[in-house]
């Protein structure tokens, strides 16, 4: 009776080839993998390297003049335009109704990065100013200087929101209409915008 060839101590194991051919695809697939995660994040790099401008302004300035030559032509008060500087970013200008009143407005991102606006309109009433100052109620007086001279406007304060702090002068020492100065900065902050406004008609 024949009998099956037996492999000797020197020869391969019987699955011997399979098993290396199954490792080999492993490693294969193991270095494939490897080599497409850092192409990929090569080419992210590369493209992040090209977009990527840290001098860019966040946000984005907006264009003044044009909407501020518009609102002097149409208000029938001295327009109230700040120019306090590159360290100012304009965030949002128009001239639009504000509760039914056609209100001017402009604000800034601070030197300090805080928030401060300019309101101004002619015949305001209290739901304009409910809008305009949401949740503020006045709190006391400070003199301050703008272009009309030094004037004592009305101080106003709320928990949060766009007017933290807020500046009320009335229609009677702004040149026939009632100018609002409201955000989250400081009587400083403030003052530095009021001094660089250039009241246009």
């Amino acid at each position: 009776m024949s009998s099956s060839p037996q492999t000797g101590p020197g020869g391969p194991a019987p699955g011997a080839a399979p098993d290396r051919r199954r490792q080999r695809l492993a490693s294969y697939t193991v270095r494939n993998m490897v080599y497409s995660t850092l192409i990929v994040l090569a080419l992210v790099l590369v493209w992040w390297s090209l977009t990527y401008n840290p001098t860019e302004p966040q946000p984005r300035q907006v264009e003044v003049a044009a909407t501020a030559s518009y609102a002097a032509e149409q208000a029938d008060w001295p327009v109230w335009v700040p120019d306090p500087g590159e360290a100012w970013t304009p965030t949002v200008v128009w001239f639009e109704p504000v509760a039914d009143v056609p209100t001017w407005h402009i604000s800034y991102v601070t030197p300090q990065g805080e928030y401060l606006a300019i309101h101004q309109a002619s015949g305001t009433t209290a739901q304009w100013r409910a809008e305009v100052l949401a949740g503020a109620a006045q709190v006391g007086e400070a003199d301050l200087l703008g272009p009309t001279g030094e004037r004592r406007w009305q101080t106003w304060e709320a928990e949060s929101g766009n007017a933290q702090r807020a500046w009320l002068l009335g229609p009677e020492a702004a040149g026939g209409a009632t100018v609002a100065v409201h955000g989250t900065a400081g009587e400083d902050e403030a003052s530095a915008l009021l001094a660089s406004v250039d009241p246009r008609e």
